[in-house]
């Protein structure tokens, strides 16, 4: 009996160390679980960090690439304009020159008319069609700062960072067609009486074909920022909260 009472006394305490040896390696197990549980925040948290950096830093870089090449462009086509002025002028007195082999005095008139409405036009468009661009350069910046902004939240952005990169190369190809286009002006060559009118076609004609390729050129950049938006819209949402609203989509100018 003495010697069974210890056997069991034995049995009892070992499985007392068994036990204990479970516990610890329980608790080691625990605390290296803890332990990579935070390496891992810390990880995510400075990944985050360093997304929100870059992503910040990009979008103040493209602002200010934006807003110089908007000055740059101003600054290039008004010293145009000032050497048009010039060209104009010689060209009027030109147009009266040519226009003294036609003996009709209010179809000389008329033809003078038209040659400043033509440059007048030219004008007007011109400067319309850089508000436009100008326009689709703020709205663009706005989905690069959103995109920027679903970046930091771990989303794919891919397809919207090369959907802005093409509407950004439309935009200055845009900017570089009314460049051109600002330094031109359209001489009538006077023929006979008779061929007037024809002679003040083949002007407008010319005219109208190079805005006609201005608009194009706008148009296609405005569609490129649209499709941006559009590629933007197409990302997944965050889920709202009591506290958070979402941004208004941006919007498109003409």
């Amino acid at each position: 009996m003495f010697g069974g009472w210890v056997l069991a006394e034995e049995s009892n305490t070992g499985s007392r160390g068994v036990r204990e040896n479970i516990r610890e390696k329980r608790q080691e197990i625990k605390t290296n679980v803890q332990e990579k549980r935070q390496e891992v925040r810390a990880t995510v948290h400075e990944t985050r960090e360093e997304i929100k950096t870059r992503t910040r830093e990009a979008t103040e870089a493209f602002k200010k690439e934006t807003e110089q090449r908007k000055e740059e462009l101003k600054t290039r086509v008004e010293q145009k304009r000032e050497e048009l002025k010039t060209k104009v002028e010689t060209k009027r007195e030109e147009l009266k020159q040519r226009l003294d082999k036609i003996k009709d005095e209010r179809k000389k008139q008329v033809v003078e008319r038209i040659d400043g409405q033509m440059d007048a036009l030219n004008d007007r468009l011109l400067k319309h069609y850089l508000n436009v661009l100008d326009k689709l350069s703020d709205v663009l910046v706005k989905i690069s700062t959103r995109t920027d902004k679903a970046e930091e939240r771990g989303v794919d952005v891919a397809a919207v960072r090369t959907a802005v990169d093409a509407a950004n190369s439309a935009i200055v190809a845009a900017r570089s067609a009314i460049e051109t286009q600002s330094g031109k002006t359209y001489t009538i060559q006077i023929s006979t009486e008779e061929g007037l009118k024809n002679d003040v076609g083949k002007a407008r004609q010319a005219l109208h074909k190079d805005l006609t390729a201005v608009r194009l050129v706008v148009k296609a950049a405005h569609e490129a920022v649209r499709q941006a938006a559009k590629t933007l819209a197409q990302l997944p949402r965050p889920t709202p909260t009591p506290e958070a609203t979402e941004s208004p989509e941006p919007t498109e100018d003409e």
